[in-house]
């Protein structure tokens, strides 16, 4: 869709404020997270209520953060935070030990790890290859869904429990999935708000009919809101899952920029790392403030992403009138309230269809790459031994309280065993290929050689896929500017940010420029050469000829990852 409302308009308010409730209500069901939290860690209903009002107010601040976009801070997109499902396991394990105070500490951490690796992301991106990313996110996806069915059931983490949400579970589970796979496209965008809305109804008509008689009435909390809740400190035990989640943030946050990026710049060609850096700058600072403030961390989130796509008004203006919206709702005595009574069942079939999103993301993020067997079972084993905390928990019984806490999760596990993995797998391990091709072979082996290329070093498949296109422009002007019987030198590397390819022959030069004279004898190297230039260049994001000093030609062509 095209945008109606670009980044820097000024939408009139008939425009601004319903595309502003839009976002908020999007993220409100991630209020689910902090409202889990406040449960594990046992305080009152009270409590509760001004854990929540904290909790809108810190994700009004971290929204303005994000779209302020000067000096360095905030990516200046309309790109809304939300509570993220990535902080809940170790969040939850810190608030049944150590209370909200355990919580808020190590939040403050986790936001402090982001904005170091903000500013260090581009160095250390090699070490941290997106299907260990992925693999987090996978894992990740899989923990939230057994939450959520537990919470739709209404049992335990042993199967003990009741099913008296369960009838408002299945009917917010149904309409969800209904909207979100028959209803249109505006439909689909708040679809998970739909089911919301149906399993709350459903439960209060039962509950109006009798049917509930054990339930009791909701308390709506009027009181201003005092703070802080507790002082804040760090059980060191549970930092682990707090730092990874940190580093799955981060990553999240990355690719969210790069979709803002694309999604207001028609002609958008690569990455701005410097807007990158500065919207991971203002996810930490966000999460900073909310551990401050007590609550757990945040996130940049996806769907805004989509949404402001679909509607066409991506102007930061929307992002700015969605966190003034949040404070306000923050500082309203009795909105968070309205949270709490929300069944438990309802809020379990919210997060299941968000966790189905989560795992398939995961999921993709591992397919996009071209997998050699270093990475298949890097992915494949860490994902066996992550899953082994929950299925085999007798194998890590007999490990001392300290280790067995430190590790947290199967989150942290997995995370661990697939950082180690890479980095012995590395050991030797080449991202450089090198080749020799007769021209007179024609375009398929080239094309086989940079596809080996890019499954070793693990390319995404899109990128190889560039880098194919280009090979075979090459390969149909190459007959024309390499002498006879001589052969091109091929090089390709590979850095986990871009896939290089290096070419070098006898004979006469490609075009320099991309101009063609259409009126030109179309068998001449010249216009072959030009017209390959033409091509090629539409498939790198940046592509030069060279003369070597050894007299050769050369073509040195990029592709971003």
């Amino acid at each position: 869709m095209s945008i109606l409302y670009g980044l820097d308009s000024r939408p009139p308010l008939r425009i601004l404020l319903p595309a502003a409730f839009q976002h908020i209500g999007l993220g409100a069901v991630t209020l689910v997270f902090p409202l889990l939290v406040a449960e594990a860690a046992g305080v009152d209903e009270r409590t509760t209520a001004n854990y929540l009002s904290l909790a809108m107010i810190a994700l009004g601040i971290g929204i303005l953060l994000q779209c302020w976009g000067r000096w360095g801070i905030g990516s200046g997109f309309l790109l809304p935070s939300v509570y993220t499902a990535i902080f809940l396991p170790p969040a939850i394990a810190a608030a049944h030990a150590g209370g909200l105070g355990a919580v808020a500490g190590l939040t403050m951490v986790a936001g402090i790890t982001s904005i170091v690796l903000s500013r260090v992301i581009q160095r250390i991106r090699v070490f941290l290859p997106a299907e260990v990313v992925g693999l987090v996110v996978t894992v990740l996806g899989i923990i939230l869904g057994l939450l959520s069915l537990r919470l739709v059931l209404g049992v335990d983490d042993i199967g003990a429990g009741g099913t008296r949400d369960l009838p408002a579970g299945i009917i917010a589970l149904l309409v969800t999935f209904g909207a979100a796979v028959w209803g249109g496209a505006r439909v689909r965008t708040v679809a998970v708000l739909i089911g919301l809305g149906a399993g709350c109804l459903t439960h209060l008509l039962l509950l109006l009919g009798g049917l509930l008689p054990d339930s009791p009435a909701p308390a709506i909390h009027l009181t201003l809101i005092s703070w802080p809740l507790a002082a804040p400190n760090l059980p060191l035990v549970y930092l682990p899952g707090f730092v990874v989640g940190a580093v799955a943030a981060a990553v999240r946050v990355m690719g969210d920029v790069v979709a803002s990026q694309r999604a207001n710049d028609p002609a958008w060609k690569r990455t701005d790392f410097q807007t990158v850096q500065s919207g991971m700058l203002a996810d930490g600072l966000a999460n900073l403030i909310a551990g401050a403030l007590g609550v757990i961390g945040m996130n940049s989130y996806s769907a805004s992403v989509g949404l402001a796509a679909a509607t066409g008004i991506t102007a930061r203006r929307v992002a700015a009138a969605a966190g003034v919206g949040w404070i306000l709702l923050g500082l309203t005595p009795g909105a968070a309230s309205l949270v709490i009574a929300v069944p438990r069942g309802v809020l379990g079939a919210v997060l299941l269809y968000a966790a189905s999103y989560i795992l398939m993301s995961g999921m993709t993020i591992i397919t996009q790459r071209l997998l050699d067997a270093r990475r298949t079972l890097t992915i494949g084993v860490a994902l066996l031994i992550a899953l082994s905390y929950s299925e085999i928990p007798g194998m890590y019984a007999d490990l001392p309280d300290y280790l067995l806490m430190t590790i947290g999760s199967g989150l942290v596990l997995g995370m661990a065993a697939a950082l180690a993995l890479n980095a012995i797998f590395r050991i030797g391990a080449s991202h450089l290929a090198e080749w020799s091709w007769d021209p007179n072979q024609g375009a398929k082996p080239l094309v086989e050689f940079v596809t080996e290329a890019g499954r070793h070093c693990g390319a995404r498949a899109e990128v190889v896929g560039k880098a194919a296109h280009l090979l075979e422009e090459f390969a149909d002007a190459a007959p024309l500017v390499v002498d006879p019987g001589r052969q091109v030198l091929v090089r390709t590397r590979f850095d986990e940010l871009h896939l290089d390819i290096d070419l070098a022959w006898e004979g006469e030069a490609m075009a320099a420029t991309a101009a063609v004279d259409l009126d030109a004898d179309i068998e001449a190297a010249c216009f072959v050469s030009g017209l390959a230039m033409v091509l090629m260049r539409h498939h790198a994001d940046r592509l030069e000829a060279t003369t070597l000093p050894d007299g050769r030609h050369g073509l040195t062509a990029t592709i971003d990852d």
